[in-house]
């Protein structure tokens, strides 16, 4: 099929058809069978959706394995993503946003210089930056897998480390700047 369209592609518009491509390998239920409706093991993706929406779903997707590699798929398994990434990343979020408010945080503001800032504070941007760049260089290589895996690492320094670690120095009103 690829080589169809780069055939085609190269005849008519002497051109290649695509540059890079990627592909799924087979979705096997949650036992590792390959799904198939003749067997009765397919999972409606739309029961998928709405019991933990597209975000959940997509995150799955690329977290479960490399691109081309089989990958087993079921409600539960996106269950917990939800469970172990979203919901993670969610309580940060709130977290910052309750105290932010409380402090009446203006993102507008002139941040502290990086030297200013506590030894925590300059541990997670650091942690940040190298996120950042290994996101990067993991989607610049195709690995979207990897990529993810990557910020899910984060999430969990930001909360189980940043956040517990902070927390009663941002309960203090007027210092989550």
């Amino acid at each position: 099929w690829f080589y169809s369209l780069h055939a085609i592609a190269t005849l008519v518009f002497d051109s290649v058809a695509f540059k890079n491509v990627a592909c799924l390998g087979l979705i096997l239920d949650s036992e590792g069978q390959k799904m198939s409706k003749s067997k009765g093991n397919i999972v409606d993706p739309w029961d998928v959706l709405d019991e933990h929406g597209a975000d959940a779903f997509r995150w799955y997707l690329y977290t479960a394995s490399p691109p081309g590699q089989e990958r087993r798929f079921s409600v539960d398994l996106v269950g917990a993503v939800v469970r172990n990434f979203t919901l993670t990343l969610w309580n940060s979020y709130v977290f910052f946003v309750t105290y932010a408010n409380i402090d009446r945080y203006d993102p507008s503001t002139q941040a502290p210089a990086v030297n200013e800032r506590t030894e925590m504070d300059r541990w997670i941007l650091s942690e940040l930056n190298i996120v950042v760049d290994e996101i990067t260089k993991a989607f610049e290589n195709f690995t979207p897998d990897i990529a993810t895996q990557k910020a899910e690492q984060f999430v969990g320094f930001l909360s189980n480390w940043y956040v517990r670690r902070n927390r009663r120095r941002f309960w203090k009103s007027g210092l989550l700047s």
